[in-house]
């Protein structure tokens, strides 16, 4: 796999390819499996996914075993209804995915791991999202997550995404990053505007680190 994000989306655009089939044929080589093997399995993520987010939102809600968490989702679904919220609805579907995932996170429920269960519900949210708001297929929401998955491995690898060691930063902040640069691509971007996405995502959740260019205080 790619050890770091100029090395792939460079190789991406020389051969003029999404990130998403980059990351499909690394998968196919390393694993020394089918494409429709990897294909597979990534559409199975996709299926939990889905059923986590419907699960969450369904009926009551589910609830921790301590009773400390749970019910949210569903409290926002029906907040939703009443078309009064100030960010719009496409915002609020947004957390309304990722909450119920985290919810049945915390409840013991199957979840897909992206790159963390802590961080399960942040891809979820911008997935269903776009998917009503661009009208994605299948393929497209398969190829959203095989983009992730390509942006999340250079990150497991040059830094961390356990909250354990690097907090919710690591983890909240890594999902954030993957969601952004994979809405880019399935959105029409180029390799160099989802990387550009990502680091956009990652900077605002750590903190822009102020080195003011020339002594001018201008960017960022």
């Amino acid at each position: 796999m790619y050890a770091s994000i100029e090395e792939l989306v460079s190789d991406a655009t020389s051969k003029n390819l999404p990130i998403s089939e980059l990351v499909i044929q690394a998968e196919c080589k390393d694993m020394n499996v089918s494409r429709n093997d990897v294909w597979r399995k990534m559409k199975h993520n996709l299926d939990t996914m889905r059923l986590a987010v419907s699960r969450g939102a369904h009926g009551i809600g589910v609830y921790s075993k301590t009773g400390l968490t749970g019910g949210d989702a569903v409290k926002i679904k029906d907040y939703r209804k009443s078309r009064k919220t100030l960010s719009g609805d496409m915002i609020m579907s947004a957390v309304q995915s990722a909450i119920a995932t985290n919810e049945v996170n915390a409840a013991m429920g199957v979840v897909c791991a992206t790159p963390t269960a802590g961080s399960s519900g942040t891809l979820p949210g911008v997935l269903f999202t776009l998917e009503k708001r661009l009208g994605l297929d299948e393929e497209q929401m398969v190829r959203f997550l095989f983009t992730a998955g390509g942006f999340g491995m250079v990150i497991a690898n040059n830094a961390c995404i356990a909250g354990a060691t690097g907090g919710c930063q690591a983890e909240v902040g890594s999902a954030s990053g993957m969601g952004a640069a994979a809405a880019v691509e399935v959105a029409g971007g180029t390799p160099r505007q989802s990387a550009n996405a990502m680091a956009i995502a990652i900077s605002n959740l750590l903190g822009l680190v102020c080195d003011p260019i020339a002594g001018l205080v201008e960017v960022p």
